[in-house]
């Protein structure tokens, strides 16, 4: 009988935790870029200030400055939470992905010791 040699690790695994947890800090930079930044910058800009002030704002002031963080910084969110995500999708397919290997080494395992089992059993 061949001696039964467990599997070598899958590259998969060795991998899987760095894209999850990558995706992980994708998104909860981009979380904590949302609730750090954008929210006192939405707060002061519509909170504090009329709406007529905020039209009558003139070039280089501090409102339109606010305005433009407004409308740039989720432009460059939306595509770190979506590589956020991605990363975190990657790092579970590269998980699963090593569970046919698994299967094949316990289906080797399970033919070698069916054998002994059964005569022990008699």
């Amino acid at each position: 009988m061949d001696p039964i040699q467990p599997p070598p690790p899958a590259w998969q695994m060795k991998v899987f935790r760095f894209f999850m947890m990558l995706g992980w800090v994708l998104i909860l930079i981009a979380f904590l870029v949302g609730v750090f930044v954008l929210a006192p910058t939405a707060s002061s800009y519509l909170g504090d200030n009329a709406k007529a002030a905020r039209d009558a704002a003139e070039a280089g002031s501090a409102l339109l400055g606010q305005l433009g963080a407004l409308s740039t910084i989720p432009r460059w969110l939306e595509p770190l939470i979506f590589l956020g995500v991605a990363s975190f999708m990657i790092g579970i397919a590269l998980e699963f992905s090593s569970i046919p290997a698994l299967l094949k080494n316990r289906g080797q395992v399970t033919k070698a010791c069916f054998p002994l089992i059964v005569k022990v059993s008699k």
